[in-house]
């Protein structure tokens, strides 16, 4: 009877809400927004699957059955503007980039769905699809003599509230130990962020303690962070792929940031950033596998001054970095230059200035044609000056809907590097047909061609399905103060191909790669074809 007369209430509301509007196709209709009042503001919260699609079946049921959906009140605390208020397009469209940035979910749109002509006001429709968000952790390997596992989950949405929870039991040659991890994104509403990360293990406890406002809108007047951790990691050393050398590292780091949007009248945007961290590395020997010095401890604890400099142009793109998904990309030009101090006085080892310089900026050179780059500069003025530069830069051009050819070319070059911190070329770094780690060095330079292919194929609505080929040519050069005895500089090739799956439904979007490569080289050891898997976020 309560039931019935709820749905009753709740039928009459919505008849009055909607009284005298228009639904409307798509947010276009309003070439003129001035004067035009929000009346109310709907949403349209949809589970992790489409239990109408064809290949539907028990597991999509049960997940759907299983899995808490976002809570309304949830999206609520994320919407940029409110009822009563003018209606600003720009404010729909960044709500929209807002949502898609939370993993709990896989897309989200905001538009205007009805038009009140009697009071030129609309109604905004805010409609989101989730993710996935429990998932497993289960890993047993060997190799070398050396075994891990781990067992535990995370959860990216607990109850649909859009926190975060994890726990890990992991157990290794050296150290065992279990992890306890926690996240708020969006605090009460109030856009406050706080992080809790603890793990006990039987060589120390690593810890993270964060609470911060970030300027999560661009109008955004001012941002905080506070950060307390301590990480305890073992680090390797390789020749050729091969690890050669092991030793630990700790860091210890307090860190408090404060930012500020300059009042500068204009649609840019100019903001400042103080900070002040103390940052401590040591290095220890490793249970086993210490054949080499240790790197020397250090201090970077100082100040530091940002100036930020950012031009809006916000555009939706699809099949750039992944696929079947929306990918929000600034075209505008984004600046930051920060200069600093490191300090004795609050334990650095000496005074020493440093800077950064960052650019990042996006072009559209034609209807299929796009420009990615981000280039920046590090420089430390200590008694050995330490500097890297870095320049990533990447054109995509869409052949069709379905095709796309890309280019990367990717330059790093550094000087007096801790050595803790080189530049590896193999594996992950873009040299895909070679070992990870396959050399090192202060200066490297990667180019890749690569050819795409992306299917409507999906395998059980829980995997995407693309294509890709490519040829990497790259090319690292030593230090002349590396320790380690690979000297050898030579050009590396290499080509490759196989399959991209993209795990559409689920909080951390992972693409599952399963390659096969070649390496073009005379090593023996490298000159047969290679089966190759692993996890990214991107192609």
């Amino acid at each position: 009877m309560r039931l019935a007369l709820y749905l009753t209430i709740g039928c009459v509301f919505s008849s009055y809400t909607f009284a005298d509007c228009q639904p409307v196709a798509d947010n276009r209709f309003l070439v003129d927004s001035s004067n035009i009042t929000i009346k109310d503001i709907t949403f349209s919260p949809n589970n992790v699957f489409d239990l109408t699609h064809k290949s539907t079946f028990w597991l999509h049921e049960f997940a759907n059955y299983s899995h808490t959906i976002t809570r309304e009140s949830v999206l609520k605390d994320d919407i940029l503007f409110e009822i009563g208020s003018l209606l600003d397009p720009k404010e729909l469209a960044e709500t929209e980039r807002l949502l898609r940035t939370r993993s709990y979910l896989r897309e989200a749109t905001v538009r205007i769905s009805h038009y009140c002509a009697n009071e030129n006001s609309i109604i905004v429709e805010v409609e989101t699809w989730d993710n996935w968000s429990l998932l497993p952790t289960i890993d047993f390997s060997s190799e070398g003599g050396r075994s891990k596992s781990a067992l535990g989950f995370e959860d990216d949405n607990i109850l649909g509230s859009g926190n975060k929870l994890g726990i890990k039991y992991k157990r290794e040659t050296e150290r065992t130990g279990y992890g306890l991890s926690f996240n708020s994104p969006n605090m009460f509403g109030t856009f406050w962020d706080g992080s809790l990360r603890y793990s006990n293990n039987s060589d120390g406890d690593n810890y993270q303690l964060q609470l911060s406002r970030p300027f999560y809108r661009l109008s955004s007047p001012w941002s905080f962070l506070f950060n307390i951790q301590r990480d305890t990691e073992e680090v390797s050393e390789y020749e050729a792929g091969e690890e050669v050398n092991r030793f630990q590292r700790q860091n210890s780091l307090i860190d408090a940031e404060f930012g500020y949007k300059l009042p500068i009248k204009g649609k840019n945007i100019h903001r400042i950033k103080l900070a002040a961290e103390l940052n401590d590395f040591n290095f220890n020997l490793a249970e086993q596998g210490t054949y080499l010095a240790l790197p020397e401890d250090r201090n970077l604890s100082g100040f530091w001054l940002e100036y930020e400099y950012i031009i809006a142009d916000y555009r939706k793109l699809y099949n750039i970095n992944s696929f079947n998904r929306t990918e929000d990309f600034n075209f505008g030009w984004q600046l930051n230059a920060r200069i600093g101090q490191y300090n004795k006085g609050l334990g650095a080892d000496e005074n020493a200035l440093f800077w950064q310089l960052s650019a990042l900026k996006n072009w559209q050179l034609a209807n299929d044609i796009w420009l990615l780059s981000a280039t920046s500069w590090l420089q430390r003025r200590f008694e050995q000056q330490q500097f890297l530069f870095s320049s990533h830069w990447q054109l995509v051009k869409h052949l069709t809907d379905n095709s796309s050819l890309v280019f990367k070319v990717n330059i790093d070059k550094g000087n007096n590097l801790f050595r803790d911190e080189p530049l590896y070329i193999g594996g992950e770094q873009n040299m895909r047909a070679y070992p990870e780690y396959f050399r090192s060095g202060t200066a490297r330079a990667i180019n890749s061609i690569e050819y795409r292919r992306y299917t409507d194929w999906s395998l059980w609505q829980l995997l995407d399905v693309a294509f890709v080929g490519y040829i990497d040519v790259g090319k690292v050069w030593p230090g002349s103060d590396q320790q380690l005895p690979d000297t050898d500089s030579s050009t590396l090739v290499g080509v490759g191909g196989g399959l991209r799956l993209l795990s559409s439904h689920s909080s951390r979007g992972a693409m599952i790669h399963i390659d096969i490569t070649k390496a073009l080289t005379d090593n023996d050891n490298l000159s047969g074809v290679e089966f190759r898997l692993m996890a990214s976020r991107s192609f």
